[in-house]
């Protein structure tokens, strides 16, 4: 098992992380030509959220189908969240920390700390916060079970611009 999971790993990062590099500061054209046509658009969030508008990509890796959603915030890809587009699953942890070494760049991301939760039926959850040189952004949501050992979930990455702009606009409409 450790062997498959060691080879699906370096695959997708072989394969098909290529695709899905640093595209943080980058414009929605250099988006649609790394990622492919939108899947979907939102020029309206219907909550309070920071951004230009958001686009869904769907992409196809040998080992895994990502959706990948991109907030432009002044005209760039400011806020990204990488998820399972298979509902049945989300991204192993290797998974999520090969989409944040592919967004470092020259630059290098540092873990700055973690909450685990559990609760008595043994389901367990984790945030992991991550912080890049530039004052970018990365958390890990995991969740699963403690029977299993096995977490999953999804990574949300934003710039320092993208993340001082929503702080900004929650304190303003008194939900943080």
């Amino acid at each position: 098992m450790k062997t498959r999971t060691l080879f699906s790993v370096v695959l997708l990062l072989a394969l098909g992380m290529g695709v899905s590099r640093a595209n943080l500061g980058e414009t929605e054209a250099q988006c649609i030509a790394r990622y492919g046509n939108e899947t979907d658009l939102q020029d309206h969030f219907g909550y309070d959220v920071v951004g230009d508008k958001a686009v869904t990509f769907q992409v196809k890796t040998v080992d895994a189908s990502l959706d990948i959603k991109v907030i432009f915030f002044n005209g760039v890809a400011s806020h990204e969240v990488f998820t399972n587009a298979d509902a049945a699953g989300g991204l192993s942890e290797d998974q999520m920390k090969t989409i944040l070494n592919s967004e470092n760049g020259a630059l290098k991301w540092s873990r700055r700390n973690s909450v685990d939760h559990s609760d008595l039926a043994g389901d367990l959850s984790r945030a992991e916060d991550w912080l890049r040189s530039d004052g970018a952004t990365a958390r890990f949501w995991l969740s699963g079970t403690a029977a299993s050992g096995k977490l999953t979930g999804e990574i949300e990455l934003s710039t320092k611009e993208y993340s001082l702009a929503q702080r900004n606009l929650d304190k303003q409409d008194g939900t943080n």
